[in-house]
């Protein structure tokens, strides 16, 4: 009985999932971080994104522009760690400040249309300047490509 039970249990499942490529995992990866793009942007209570470079703008001049007195600094110091931000919110303003430095007019309103209003491909390309036909999946997918070179810099600026 032993015998046959190890002969079953080596057998391979059929149903397995077969395992994901890297590309894919990516992929997934940046589908998600733009969904949290969304969220952030959009904010809590509003469904329109006007309001996402004002805010980004003043956390970045906060965030730059003052320096603490020596004394503050250290009351600070003293006090136990409470984040400013959550991680999501933080990962929705980088993606912003990288989606702002992209130079083409179709790569960020393709992102924009496609991930912040979840526009259909239909409706998006009425939004774009000079694209015709059916090059909407054309232009997003060069717009993310583009996202994510910018994104990669950023990172390797960082570290």
């Amino acid at each position: 009985m032993n015998a046959v039970m190890n002969d079953t249990m080596m057998k391979p499942n059929r149903y397995a999932m077969p395992p994901i490529s890297p590309a894919l995992e990516r992929q997934r990866e940046l589908a998600g971080r733009l969904d949290n793009w969304r969220r952030v942007v959009s904010g809590p209570l509003t469904r329109a994104a006007s309001c996402c470079a004002l805010w980004a703008r003043w956390y970045v001049s906060s965030r730059v522009g003052e320096t603490m007195p020596a004394e503050d600094l250290a009351e600070l110091k003293a006090q136990p760690v409470r984040p400013l931000v959550s991680a999501d919110q933080l990962d929705g303003w980088m993606i912003e400040a990288a989606w702002r430095t992209l130079g083409d007019y179709n790569d960020r309103m393709a992102l924009k249309a496609k991930y912040i209003y979840q526009m259909p491909d239909e409706r998006i390309r009425l939004k774009l300047k000079g694209v015709r036909g059916s090059h909407v999946k054309l232009v997003v997918a060069r717009a993310e490509r583009n996202l994510l070179a910018v994104l990669a810099a950023v990172e390797r600026a960082a570290s």
